[in-house]
């Protein structure tokens, strides 16, 4: 270990003259006994001397190395398994090749430089390996010796502090190498001072001339964790000082409070982007642990600030990643970027590489319970790299053997309730997870019989998603599926098999007319698809392509739009007072942005220019839109799962009696696909609650069984542990009366309740039952 001078601090306004007691760790380990304590002394003029830095002190500590490199050398798990990983890994080869660029240029390629650097020394740390370290020093020299400018060009000041911040990592790694020298590395300091923290910190001032909310948290924490790396491996105490003032008071979306916005019960913390997408989520969150874990090593606890803040955003996304539901509030920012629900984009993904770290401070090191982070950190193991932290975390940050144990886990239960559901060139299949959350992934088995062959058409290890399309069909055949879970212990048996026959192509139904679009439709009436013949929406006249029919009086018009292939600029639901292209008229759309912008545009009188008012900001496909008249009013609602609704707005368009209702589309070319195509008078009455709710156990699983309801969509089921909150943890088809828990490790902490739902929306809750 080594301490280094930090720059003298001035004493601020108000600030007592006299000796002070500053407490501070050595390293991260709570275990040990002893902190190191040091006297400050304000002198005369005003100045104290700051604690030193700690070195090597960025994610790791020399404690840390000797663990690794003793446990490696003695072949332990977990951390052989997490070095062998290591060594597959393409950017811990000695061989490895820099792409500098005098300001930077390609982010994501500066990104995987400094990535290899830190594995590369990483290696060196462990093995002593030499060609390592020197390829380390080659690339960190390269780009010493290659920028010249500040960073520029896309994205950039932003999110250039994601590999600016690694390769202020990877130096502090590589810093005690006898081969890097002291003149390289005052270069690369250069480097760090005068080329890339004005960028960091122009952003977190700054942030490019918006508003502090405008950017989302990812942007905001890899310039934090840039500026702090910097500062420590610089022994620049004022901006580490910055990074952490920022950390705890910042203005943006990055600050801890801003980054976890919502808490909630079960110690769970909305992600400021958890409306947005889990990729982003994951990202910026995992670039804030990394920043926490090395102030730990500086001796400062972030990690536990606000009540351990940051935790409770680590489980909360966890959870769901598990595909249980959470709670969630409406968010939105400066840019008005509205997020009505939890974003299933990216929903169980598991391309995530930062919570061995997590779970290995808060439940090993701090004794705290994170059940969920708990999981996450056993679906991983042993960790994998990943691209905006360094991850190999079983490797790096595992620091008991009995408390990561592996290998030690079992292979996931066979899937459950698997449901196969036909569309217009599709199938979509669903099934329980199970309660085990043991699963990182799932085969799919496609027959021609129910008898087989049975082959694979489709395996992945990296998500927990219960879902799968199956869009290689032809139309009007019959096929058969079954479904294997699997993680790193092996592949389950297959579930039992169910089939359906994929929709063939039809005639419109009686009543529709295309209007400029050449449309098909399912022979069931309820699928439709529609191809782009150019036009737009809004302004004075709208030009696209309108499949429709009439309706009179009071209606609901419910869709799903489910697929878009092509120049598809925008798609969705459309009522008109009359057959013209200036007509009043409200449309529900999709489109815009990337194609995930929802809009309500309403046009209140013929050849008026239409209003427009923002729908859910990040709308991912499928998405479910509905337009309800009532009298002469218009509401139109969205929805990410067809049973919870959001009002987007309502206006009155000077409709007759009768109006043209359907569904739209615009785009040079291409098509779209809607199913779940609903048209009524009115919504029926939601479901009474299911009754006769009872539970029993079985092994390693719990048996619920209900009595039968009415003409149901679909059965929710939502499970508590202990006096804890209840959370969805299936969706049942609505056929169903029962339902098998597995992987139940204490049947009799369980509690559980449902409750039904249809085109009206949910019913109340069943009694709450368990084991008795």
């Amino acid at each position: 270990m080594v301490l280094s001078p930090g720059f003298p601090r001035k004493a601020g306004r108000g600030a007592r003259r006299c000796a002070t007691l500053e407490v501070w760790m050595a390293t991260p380990d709570m275990i040990r006994s002893l902190s190191i304590l040091l006297l400050t002394a304000v002198a005369s003029t005003g100045f104290a001397t700051a604690a030193p830095f700690i070195h090597p002190g960025g994610l790791h500590t020399q404690e840390d190395f000797q663990r690794m490199k003793t446990k490696v050398e003695a072949k332990e798990h977990p951390w052989i398994d997490g070095w062998e990983g290591l060594l597959k890994d393409r950017k811990s080869q000695a061989d490895y090749k820099a792409s500098p660029h005098r300001h930077m240029g390609s982010r994501q390629r500066a990104q995987d430089d400094a990535t290899a650097a830190y594995l590369n020394a990483l290696r060196w740390r462990i093995s002593g390996e030499k060609e390592n370290a020197e390829c380390a020093v080659r690339i960190l020299n390269a780009w010493a010796d290659g920028v010249k400018e500040v960073p520029r060009g896309n994205d950039q000041p932003g999110l250039s502090g994601i590999p600016i911040g690694s390769f202020a990592l990877a130096a502090e790694v590589l810093r005690d190498y006898p081969g890097w020298s002291g003149g390289d590395q005052k270069k690369f300091k250069k480097l760090l001072i005068d080329y890339f923290y004005p960028v960091c910190h122009d952003f977190l001032t700054r942030h490019n001339g918006a508003s502090d909310t405008n950017y989302w948290a990812n942007w905001d924490t890899c310039n934090m964790q840039a500026v702090m790396a910097i500062g420590v491996f610089c022994d620049d105490r004022e901006k580490f000082d910055e990074a952490v003032e920022y950390f705890k008071n910042g203005r943006g979306t990055g600050a801890i409070r801003n980054a976890v916005p919502f808490l909630y019960q079960d110690g769970l913390g909305q992600w400021q982007e958890s409306g947005r997408d889990q990729a982003h989520v994951m990202g910026g969150m995992g670039l804030l642990v990394q920043m926490c874990q090395m102030a730990w090593n500086q001796g400062l606890d972030l990690y536990g600030y606000d009540n351990n803040r940051l935790l409770a955003g680590a489980e909360y996304t966890a959870q769901f990643t598990l595909w249980k539901g959470v709670p969630y509030t409406y968010y939105t920012n400066s840019s008005r970027a509205n997020q009505h629900w939890v974003s299933e984009n990216y929903h169980g993904r598991l391309a995530v590489s930062h919570y061995e770290l997590v779970y290995n401070h808060y439940v090993v090191r701090k004794g705290l319970k994170a059940p969920q982070v708990k999981l996450m950190a056993e679906l991983k193991r042993p960790e994998p790299g990943e691209i905006d932290v360094f991850g190999h975390g079983t490797l790096t940050f595992t620091l008991d053997a009995k408390a990561s144990p592996f290998p030690a886990g079992k292979v996931p239960p066979v899937p459950q309730d698997l449901v196969a559901v036909a569309g217009m060139g599709r199938v979509d299949l669903k099934w329980s997870p199970s309660g085990a959350y043991s699963a990182r992934g799932y085969e799919v088995f496609r027959g021609d019989s129910a008898e087989g062959p049975f082959t694979s058409i489709y395996s992945t290890d990296n998500w927990t998603t219960p879902l799968y399309a199956d869009t290689k069909v032809e139309a009007g055949k019959t096929y058969h599926y079954k479904i294997a879970a699997l993680n790193q212990y092996g592949v389950s048996e297959k579930s039992v098999a169910v089939s359906a026959a994929v929709a063939a192509p039809a005639d419109l139904p009686e009543g529709w007319e295309e209007g400029r679009t050449a449309a098909r439709a399912a022979l069931d009436g309820s699928s439709f698809l529609l191809k782009a013949v150019g036009g737009w929406l809004g302004g004075n006249k709208d030009q696209c392509g309108f499949l429709h029919r009439k309706m009179e009086g009071d209606f609901v018009l419910t869709g799903r739009l489910v697929e878009r292939t092509g120049k598809i600029g925008m798609a969705g639901l459309m009522v008109r007072a009359e057959d013209r292209d200036d007509a009043a008229s409200v449309a529900m759309t999709l489109g815009e942005a990337g194609g995930r912008q929802a809009k309500l545009r309403i046009r209140e009188k013929q050849g008026d220019k239409s209003a427009t008012l923002q729908g859910n900001d990040y709308t991912w496909l499928p998405a479910w839109f509905r337009i309800k008249r009532d009298g002469g009013s218009f509401t139109a609602f969205q929805s990410s799962d067809g049973i919870t609704w959001f009002e987007i707005g309502k206006g009155k368009i000077g409709a007759r009696k009768e109006c043209l209702v359907g569904l739209v589309v615009t785009g040079d070319e291409g098509e779209v696909k809607f199913d779940n195509v609903s048209l009524v008078a009115e919504l029926p009455q939601v479901p009474a609650a299911p009754k006769g709710l009872v539970v029993a156990a079985a092994e390693g699983s719990t048996v619920l069984k209900w009595s039968p309801g009415g003409a149901l969509r679909g059965i929710k089921v939502e499970a508590a542990t202990g006096e804890g909150q209840f959370y969805e943890i299936t969706d049942l088809d609505g056929s169903a009366t029962s339902f098998t828990h597995t992987g139940v490790k204490d049947p009799k902490a369980l509690r559980y309740r449902i409750r039904a739902y249809n085109l009206g929306g949910d019913s109340g809750y069943s009694d709450v039952a368990g084991v008795k």
